[in-house]
């Protein structure tokens, strides 16, 4: 499947879930994700180029454990997706460095989710980056991700949440630039 999204930063994200709740979404229980990002050492800095793989080992909850590989097609938040679940973490980690993979970042979310129609809506509390919202909808092969975008941002809108900018990178990237700057 190829996952399109928009991410934005939150202004208040009391007030997005106020909104979200007189539009009568509701999101469902937090989860913790432990997301740890890997690539080939000649990738790290390819993020977002079309074709590059990136592979993500992400523990929900301290016990369920997804092994995903995403490759960017038109940017960092437009890939082809596949996910399972896996029985260790530390087995896949070390069968990755095996391989030759490195990580590209570690970083630790809180997340809710709910759905409108066929488009999951994400609240993410990211330590120490922020609150945002993410949509995000899932295609079979080519799509016009203009396209998509526009329905993306036209629910955001039509909801009425505020935000401060749009992202257009993931929080792997995200994260490696703030701790890059020394924030």
């Amino acid at each position: 499947m190829r996952e399109i999204e928009i991410k934005v930063l939150l202004k208040d994200k009391d007030l997005a879930i106020a909104a979200l709740k007189k539009a009568d979404i509701a999101l469902g229980k937090p989860k913790k994700q432990h997301d740890v990002v890997y690539c080939l050492p000649g990738d790290r800095e390819r993020a977002g180029e079309s074709g590059v793989n990136w592979l993500r080992i992400r523990t929900q909850n301290d016990s369920e454990v997804f092994f995903t590989l995403k490759q960017s097609v038109s940017g960092s938040l437009d890939s082809i997706e596949h996910e399972t679940t896996i029985a260790s973490a530390s087995e896949m980690d070390a069968s990755l460095r095996l391989m030759g993979y490195e990580i590209f970042s570690d970083l630790t979310k809180y997340r809710q989710t709910a759905h409108v129609g066929k488009i999951e809506l994400c609240l993410d509390e990211v330590p120490p980056l922020g609150s945002f919202i993410e949509l995000e909808k899932l295609v079979d092969g080519p799509s016009d991700v203009v396209a998509v975008e526009r329905e993306l941002f036209a629910v955001l809108d039509s909801l009425g949440i505020e935000y401060d900018e749009r992202i257009t990178i993931g929080y792997d990237e995200l994260m490696n630039d703030y701790l890059e700057a020394g924030e």
